[in-house]
């Protein structure tokens, strides 16, 4: 077998996914370049974090379309998509922003729910690109 050979780009995201500790160049912990959008999301408490038998799980409400996140690796967004995966772009979009910096800020909505719960507010977000049972459970938490 011969060396491996390390990819050209490789993304700090796919580090932070095999565990490497390292903060990530879209959100120094110096300087904070926060898009607006972003910024309005965390003021907004779009963030979402649910727990489901003991494991939590990110989702995004968003003002038409909802998504589901994986921190600092995943987002189901089209900006992510494309810009992130196949043009590279950016390092992420604005809602793994939004959520890296609700988290440091404590600024997230959580919610516990059920495995049914979570399979049906899933099925819709992939389906619809909008989750009724997650608006509906976060309107009934205000």
């Amino acid at each position: 077998m011969g060396k491996k050979r390390k990819h050209k780009w490789c993304s700090p995201m796919i580090h932070e996914a095999r565990g490497y500790s390292r903060t990530l160049t879209y959100l120094s912990r110096d300087s904070l370049d926060v898009p607006p959008r972003s910024k309005a999301a965390i003021r907004e408490k779009r963030v979402v974090k649910a727990h489901v038998n003991g494991r939590d799980f990110t989702f995004f409400k968003g003002k038409d379309r909802d998504y589901f996140l994986i921190r600092r690796l995943f987002c189901t967004c089209k900006d992510f998509e494309f810009n992130v995966v196949l043009r590279r772009k950016k390092l992420a979009c604005y809602h793994l922003i939004a959520t890296e910096v609700a988290e440091r800020e404590s600024a997230i909505k959580e919610l516990r729910l059920s495995a049914d719960e979570f399979y049906d507010i899933m099925y819709e977000i992939v389906l619809n690109g909008r989750s009724n049972i997650l608006r509906k459970l976060l309107l009934k938490r205000r």
